[in-house]
């Protein structure tokens, strides 16, 4: 395959060596004019991305609706959700789909080459050839209901938004890119915004997509080991054949430059945030110059990259804010790159009704001067050489997140071939870090003229300030119930019948099931295909020093060795419980030794690839004598984990400085330990509206097990009043407990260890490990009162039998959350479950709460080990109706039996996600966890055999089971929503609205 071949349809434009991927690309262009880049190497993890151009013309999100549209039913595939059907059925290992601000990209990856193509022939008619129906776009977009109280609007990407626009920081998101391109398609929101959403008509949505869904406009992106000529030759015949040709979309203008910096403000909910979020924006450099890119990717890194970089310093310890404004950093996505830094909490004050613009001012200032001190006195060297290791490390480190780790190729090829780039000149890594050290070598004051010519001299800039309102949201709504009563008013009898009939309509389009025909051409695999196997992680057990029982995992890993220091925390006392977490932030984030907190940050910034702390527990398996191998003091214990990475040569260093940490922190730097509570219950505020799901599904689950209570104290919804707590409890006490639980720990909890490293590094990882941590000796026995199961349930304080409803003002949409009582692990019931939760989560509670009800999401879950099955519903508009239809659900999938079809797809989608591929270092640490809570390779096997022989009956008696025990069970229901809906839901519960703090 040489340029200039035509090959399927496709001629080659170029082909080029991926040394550093281990890969080779190939770039070819359709005759239809849509272009294709391939980096064939050996993974047998394949992955294709249909990627089109969708710059906004307006806020109404027609690119964010259409990317929810276009999947529900095609030419090919008349299906009412063509998604749900492909996640029901296949072995995929990523499905999804993406709106950017600028593009809407839709991913898929399998491990099996029959399901690859399958994915490929759906999305690829969804994209080109949608049905884009009336009724698709009454469900998706938005449409007017008759509700008790009057008119109002619902639909699920209106209900979808009005959820990411309950936060101060997706307003803060929104506007540091907005502010400084008010004259491009930036200014506008992709994702729609809910007050303009009711604008986009049907016949708009199908013209933009006429637009921008042609071949000429889309960029297909793949990798892994299928040969390109066979790609090539089904996506012509499949995919392509009779479009027409279509063009790219102009590419997005750069924004016009100003002469003057300027000053933006915009409110927000107050919420959890009582002051301004303020930062200062710049616009910058063309993202398709690759090599600047990456310049300003490694300047943003050594001014904000850690907790002792000199910018993100300056800002934390001014005393002007509380913590870093979430927006800062450098912006690489969009058409240019922009830099931002700034401060949540701003120390601003009301002058009458308006907030007082000197803070922003003298933020403004510190910020510029900080800039100017570093281009005048010169950037430290050892905040370079930390910046550049970082960089470099990320590129070495395989990683996943929820899916392989060619997406990260796929969005750095995208950022530079939508722009006008070839498609791998932002993906590739070495000539562009090659050009950046050349630049350096010839430069010692390179990064210094960066910082002038981007930051200081750069008159780009804004001062942008995000101000909660009180009354931001009920403003809104009063307007809004306004102008739809108005509406009702003139509303003539033929109109309201047409309402009427247009909603009955709809329900009748949701209810009714898709034909067997339609189904029938929806290709997928059969049970056949599935083959159980014996997972196994290559696991040795040894001792180390004086007794530490380590394990020891020999994986290849590319040159980096991960380490995991694990401390039984049960040995402490257990009102020390709920401080852990924050212990966990800051024992690795302040001085020790003589060294303060920053020069700390930046010696591990210069030494490891990352140093954290987390907590874990868990309920063992049930032995059942199928040889579980762990020792019984390590089972279902609690630990802090402390988990380092970093180059192989560099272990025994990064150890040395994990083990000074651990053991010697040093929390008498009050004012640092401040900035670190303040930060921690502005990140609680922060995660309440992306997470009210697990939020809720965690504290219904609390009383299941005393480990969900346990993880219901560190990491559930108690935890925000607890930092609210902390902020207010005097420093030096917080130091002294601080203290009193590193001394205890270090000093009498013992150790286990766990490894993973290539074969050749783990010789000296196990060395290194011995030297740092061999003294420590085994994990000491429990305090036996942190056993009890009821100690950390009566500390959550849950309230009544009914359930629970918590209230914040910021949040414009709810959630809900129910638990019941799970079968046995191990069991064949269980197993049932596994494949009814993915039933479940696929069809009738998508069907019920998110098609018919408007939710975003909704979910089943089963946690056998932990004895709980949770149902819960994310970004839900009612939240309560959704709590009534949980058990009518049950009761309702427990009177019939699915038929063959449908039970296979279950069990596929259900196998695929129980053998999703790991990352070198996820199964290394996976197998870890395993040993703690017993869980052996002959289980997981024949978990895996009870899927796959999983009959029909065995489904429905889990749903009559289930629905059997939503009266008895202890797990009771949760609703997390803003205040109005929360007092509605409490009355509807019989429950006390609780009131999370602001």
């Amino acid at each position: 395959m040489k340029k200039g071949d035509v090959i399927n349809g496709f001629e080659i434009l170029d082909t080029v060596d991926l040394a550093e991927l281990k890969a080779s690309g190939v770039w070819a262009r359709h005759r239809t004019g849509a272009e294709l880049f391939h980096v064939f190497n050996g993974d047998s993890e394949n992955l294709f991305a249909f990627a089109f151009a969708t710059p906004s013309e307006n806020s109404a999100g027609a690119a964010h609706i259409l990317e929810h549209s276009v999947l529900c039913g095609s030419e090919r595939y008349p299906l009412k959700d063509a998604f749900l059907v492909l996640a029901q059925g296949s072995l995929q290992t990523f499905l999804n789909a993406w709106t950017f601000p600028d593009k809407t990209v839709y991913p898929a990856s399998s491990v099996n080459e029959k399901d690859y193509f399958n994915l490929m022939s759906v999305y690829g008619d969804a994209v080109f050839r949608p049905l884009l129906s009336e009724w698709t776009f009454m469900q998706e977009a938005w449409r007017i209901e008759k509700k008790k109280r009057g008119l109002g609007y619902t639909g699920v990407v209106y209900n979808e938004m009005k959820g990411a626009y309950s936060s101060m920081d997706s307003y803060a998101a929104l506007w540091s890119i907005k502010a400084l391109m008010p004259d491009t398609p930036y200014a506008f929101e992709s994702g729609g915004d809910p007050e303009h959403i009711p604008e986009l008509s049907l016949e708009a949505l199908r013209d933009f997509h006429r637009r921008a869904y042609s071949p000429g406009n889309c960029r297909i992106f793949l990798a892994g080991n299928i040969p390109t000529e066979r790609q090539m030759e089904y996506l012509d015949r499949v995919c392509l054949a009779g479009l027409p040709a279509g063009k790219p979309l102009p590419l997005v203008r750069r924004a016009e430059r100003w002469a003057e910096s300027r000053f933006i403000r915009a409110p927000c909910p107050a919420g959890g945030d009582s002051r301004p979020q303020a930062f200062v924006c710049w616009l910058c450099s063309d993202t398709a110059d690759t090599a600047e890119t990456m310049a300003l990717a490694a300047l943003a890194e050594i001014l904000l990259g850690h907790d002792g970089s000199p910018l993100t310093r300056a800002l934390v310890e001014s005393g002007l804010g509380e913590d870093l404004s979430p927006s800062s950093g450098l912006e690489t996505e969009l058409r240019e790159t922009l830099f931002c830094a700034g401060l949540r909490g701003l120390a601003a004050r009301r002058n009458g009704g308006a907030w007082d613009g000197e803070a922003y001012a003298r933020l403004e200032e510190l910020i510029l001067g900080e800039l100017r001190r570093l281009a005048r006195e010169g950037i430290p060297k050892k905040e370079i050489e930390a910046a550049m290791q970082s960089i470099e490390f990320s590129r070495r480190e395989i990683r996943r997140s929820h899916g392989p780790y060619s997406l990260v190729w796929m969005r750095r090829s995208l950022r530079g071939w939508l722009n006008g780039a070839k498609p791998w000149e932002a993906m590739l890594f070495v000539p562009n870090f090659s050009t950046l050290k050349k630049r350096l070598e010839q430069n010692g004051h390179y990064f210094e003229s960066l910082v002038e010519k981007y930051l200081i001299d750069n008159s780009h800039r804004a001062l942008v300030g995000i101000e909660p309102e009180e009354d931001y949201l009920e403003k809104k709504e009063t307007a809004l119930a306004a102008v739809l009563a108005e509406k009702e008013k003139t509303m003539t009898e033929a109109e309201k019948k047409e309402l009427e009939f247009r909603a009955s309509a709809l329900e009748q389009f949701q209810e009714a099931g898709d034909s067997l025909e339609a189904l029938a051409r929806v290709p997928h695999l059969s049970r056949s295909d599935l083959v159980p196997e014996r997972e196994t992680i290559p696991r040795e057990l040894c001792v180390l020093g004086s007794g530490v029982p380590a394990m020891a995992h020999p994986i290849f890993t590319n040159g980096i060795s991960y380490a995991d220091m694990a401390f039984p925390v049960d040995t402490l006392e257990s009102e020390d419980y709920p401080w852990l977490p924050f212990f966990a932030r800051a024992v690795v984030s302040m001085g020790m030794d003589g060294m303060n907190y920053a020069e700390v940050s930046n010696l591990v910034a210069g030494t490891t690839g990352g140093f954290y702390a987390m907590l874990e527990t868990g309920t063992p398996a049930p032995d059942e004598g199928k040889g579980n191998t762990a020792e019984s003091s390590l089972l279902g214990r609690d630990w802090i984990v402390y988990r380092i990475k970093a180059l192989d040569e560099k272990l025994a260093s990064s150890l040395d400085l994990a083990l000074r940490l651990i053991t010697g922190a040093d929390f008498s730097d009050l004012r640092r330990l401040r900035d670190l509570v303040v930060e921690m219950k502005n990140d609680g505020d922060a995660s309440l509206a992306p997470s009210g799901h697990s939020y809720a599904a965690g504290r219904s689950g609390m009383a299941c097990s005393r480990s969900r209570a346990v993880d219901e104290l560190w990491n559930g919804l108690g935890q925000i009043p607890f930092s609210h707590k902390l902020a207010a409890t005097d420093t030096a006490e917080i130091r002294d407990r601080l203290c009193s639980i590193r001394n205890a720990l270090a000093s009498r909890a013992g150790l286990f260890v766990n490894l993973t490293a290539s074969q050749e590094a783990l010789p000296g990882a196990k060395a290194a490990a011995a030297a740092a941590f061999g003294r420590f000796g085994p994990p000491a026995a429990p305090n036996e009162r942190c056993r009890a199961a009821g100690v950390f349930t009566g500390m959550l304080d849950a309230g009544g039998a009914g359930g629970e409803v918590w209230a914040s003002p910021s949040l414009q949409v709810g959630f809900a959350a129910l638990s019941l009582q799970a079968a046995p692990y191990g069991s064949r019931e269980q197993a049932a479950e596994l494949v009814f939760s993915h039933e479940l989560s696929t069809g009738a509670l998508w069907e019920s709460i998110r098609m018919k009800g408007g939710a975003y999401g909704a979910f089943a879950k089963p946690d056998s080990l932990e004895g709980v099955f949770s149902l819960a519903t994310y970004r839900d508009p009612d939240p309560v109706r959704s709590l009534s239809a949980f058990p009518e659900i049950l009761r309702g999938r427990g009177e019939f039996v699915p038929d063959d079809d449908s039970l296979e797809k279950a069990v596929i989608g259900t196998f695929a996600r129980e053998t999703a591929p790991r990352s070198p270092a996820d199964k290394g640490f996976t197998d870890f966890l395993r040993y703690l809570y017993g869980v052996t390779a002959e289980q997981r096997l024949r978990r895996l055999e009870n899927i796959v022989s999983l009959e029909a009956g065995e489904t429905s008696a889990a749903a009559r089971r289930l629905a059997a025990g939503a009266d008895r069970f202890p797990g009771r229901p949760v609703i997390i929503a803003g205040t109005g809906a929360a007092e509605k839901a409490a009355a509807a519960l019989g429950a006390v609205v609780k009131i999370l703090p602001v």
